[in-house]
């Protein structure tokens, strides 16, 4: 694999940091060709100095890894139902997140879509503070999350900068829009099956992903077809582009495939690991169009698109 540090770029988002009401003029343009060189070759990046409340993001992983020390059959209580939206709880090999391979990935999730939620939540006795802690996370994605969208219209050099965010409008009344919590849990008492990993290599569905890491495991394809490991930056959240994007800017931004294989050493594998992946998604009607009109793909709701590429791993 070699070393990876400087493979994924590291983007200063100062100049459109969450404290600021409007871009700093004389630093925006550097933010914005800086993504837009990221996405164009790599596909993901690292955004830094963003006023994103790392706190926040430590309570989640607190109140998820209670949710999922519980016993399988509280946990299963709360199903992700497919067909009803993405909202509930993923069981161990539930999800083959590449059908190529021949069994399911060695990971737990749950999931948050807002649209979907309802009840399925565990009670406060089960886990204290589950529920009020992923609606308070969800809601401080939304801004950071629309800033990037605003970057990449910029970009792209579309007329109206906000065209991605007016349709991303109703995150949580018609959006597949998802906060979702991973726990790859111990391999000590799990027996791996041939060709199993963590997380098998995909590209994610949506627009835009936001990924916290908790520690290294991650790896990125790069276009040359290799593997390259992500890195761990304090602070730092993740970012790239999911096929709907992809499909909606026709190839200019591509959706890089990613993966968790298996830890390399027996060390590694006797430990847990967690990590928080915010799915934006535009409203469920938004068609996705090409903003080049070249039409090389013919237009599309988004729901539609969305469950088309579920259909696929579920």
């Amino acid at each position: 694999m070699g070393d990876s540090s400087s493979e994924i770029p590291v983007v200063d988002f100062s100049a459109y940091r969450l404290s600021l009401e409007k871009p700093d003029a004389s630093q925006f343009q550097k933010l914005v060709d800086d993504v837009h060189n990221a996405l164009t070759t790599i596909g993901f990046f690292f955004i830094v100095n963003t006023d994103f409340p790392q706190e926040k993001v430590e309570e989640m992983y607190r109140v998820s890894k209670a949710f999922f020390d519980l016993p399988l059959e509280v946990k299963q209580k709360y199903p992700r139902i497919p067909g009803k939206g993405s909202h509930g709880y993923v069981h161990l090999e539930r999800e083959n997140t590449n059908p190529k391979r021949p069994f399911g990935d060695l990971k737990e999730a749950f999931n948050f879509n807002p649209m979907a939620a309802n009840d399925v939540w565990p009670t406060e006795t089960e886990c204290p503070g589950f529920k009020a802690t992923f609606n308070q996370l969800f809601d401080l994605c939304l801004p950071i999350h629309n800033r990037v969208l605003e970057v990449l219209a910029h970009g792209l050099k579309l007329e109206d900068p906000l065209f991605f965010v007016k349709q991303h409008s109703k995150p949580r009344t018609n959006s597949m829009m998802t906060l979702r919590s991973l726990f790859y849990p111990s391999l000590n008492d799990v027996a791996v099956k041939d060709q199993q990993v963590r997380l098998g290599e995909h590209s994610d569905f949506g627009g835009i992903t936001l990924l916290f890491q908790q520690r290294k495991g991650l790896q990125v394809c790069k276009r040359d077809g290799t593997y390259v490991s992500v890195p761990m930056i304090e602070g730092a959240i993740l970012v790239n582009i999911g096929d709907t994007l992809q499909r909606w800017t026709a190839d200019v931004y591509i959706a890089a495939k990613h993966c968790v294989r298996l830890d390399e050493t027996p060390e590694e594998r006797q430990l847990s690991r967690q990590s928080i992946a915010f799915f934006g998604h535009p409203d469920n009607d938004a068609v996705i169009e090409c903003i080049d009109k070249s039409n090389k793909y013919p237009p599309i709701t988004c729901l539609d698109y969305t469950n088309l590429k579920f259909s696929e791993i579920y």
